[in-house]
């Protein structure tokens, strides 16, 4: 099966008013003719779209949530919901959806059914943190965030430095 619709990922910005300097007019373009957005908070993402000013009125927008508490299958009654055809837009808290963020579940999914999957450019705190670093980007290992819990954090540091040290 051939979907005709298109997933768009779209990158949001990371501090408030950033838009006009960090993100493509595609982004614009895209939002305006987007009506179904799978987003990770909704108050964020209809903030976000409502300061682009797109001239889209927001109570014209169907918003589902796309977080770390979505199950994959409250996702995939939201996802068959929709009229085939329509396209999509994936909305991230901030930075590139799909990057340390549960929008890859929309991705994963999308490829399964063989839907065209577009991302679009924008900032990513990830990949802005490596280009400051003045590490090695050739041979980067991202492992996701660390855990907030003070006993958790120390632990996986101590894991990803044992593990550092048997690459080296």
């Amino acid at each position: 099966m051939i979907i005709s619709g298109k997933l768009y990922l779209i990158p949001t910005v990371l501090s408030d008013n950033t838009a006009d300097k960090v993100l493509s007019p595609q982004i614009r373009e895209v939002i305006s003719n987007t009506d179904h957005f799978f987003v990770e908070e909704l108050r964020t993402a209809r903030r976000f779209i409502s300061s682009l000013k797109t001239g889209k009125p927001i109570e014209g927008i169907k918003f589902y949530e796309l977080n770390k508490d979505t199950t994959k299958d409250n996702f995939q009654k939201d996802f068959d919901s929709l009229p085939n055809g329509v396209d999509i837009g994936v909305l991230s808290e901030a930075g590139c959806p799909g990057v340390a963020d549960p929008g890859a579940m929309a991705v994963a999914y999308a490829h399964k059914i063989n839907m065209e999957v577009i991302p679009l450019v924008g900032p990513s705190s990830v990949l802005l943190a490596l280009m400051g670093s003045g590490l090695n980007g050739q041979s980067f290992c991202f492992h996701g965030y660390l855990p907030i819990d003070k006993t958790e954090k120390i632990k996986a540091i101590k894991a990803l430095e044992k593990e550092s040290k048997a690459r080296n």
